[in-house]
């Protein structure tokens, strides 16, 4: 039986070269960071606003800037809930 040992990173560049999106290694390492922290998942949906969010900037490759203004706008499951929690109070019930 084969096992792959990928990192965080390796798979997020992977899943934007399959998306044909150009990121350069110091936003990987950003967002493979979000990754490790929030979730794989949250970091790989950050791929797509970020590109959109480059090209608008007139990029064709992803920058750190373009990851931190997307992850500003979107919170990962984990951080919802806990706003969610700690906001309870100004929800109907």
């Amino acid at each position: 039986m084969c096992y792959f040992s990928l990192t965080v990173g390796q798979i997020l560049a992977i899943r934007a070269q399959v998306e044909e999106l150009v990121v350069d290694d110091e936003s990987l390492g950003y967002l493979g960071a979000i990754g490790r922290q929030a979730s794989l998942r949250h970091a790989v949906q950050l791929l797509s606003p970020a590109s959109v969010v480059a090209k608008m900037n007139g990029r064709d490759s992803i920058c750190k800037a373009n990851l931190e203004e997307v992850s500003a706008l979107y919170l990962d499951a984990k951080s919802s809930a806990r706003l969610l929690q700690e906001q309870q109070d100004r929800y109907i019930s």
